[in-house]
């Protein structure tokens, strides 16, 4: 990893997170069919990665005017 601070665009890190989501929620079927893990516990896992997702989502739709927003309050 790089100490050094690197600019990710928001569709790289949503194509990065849906991968994620993907993977995670596979892992987390898989869990309850072997009934390591509650279902109602993977919904939960499941719900909250989605809203991350939704999240990333949000913030693509609406960073023009957030960065608009952001340097009209900047001195």
């Amino acid at each position: 990893m790089s100490e050094g601070r690197q600019l990710i665009s928001l569709s790289a890190q949503i194509e990065e997170a849906e991968k994620a989501f993907q993977a995670r929620e596979t892992d987390l079927v898989r869990q309850t069919n072997r009934g390591t893990i509650r279902p109602a516990v993977a919904q939960l896992h499941v719900a909250r990665l989605r809203a991350a997702l939704e999240t990333l989502r949000w913030l693509q739709r609406n960073e023009a005017a957030i960065k608009a927003k952001v340097e009209g309050s900047t001195p």
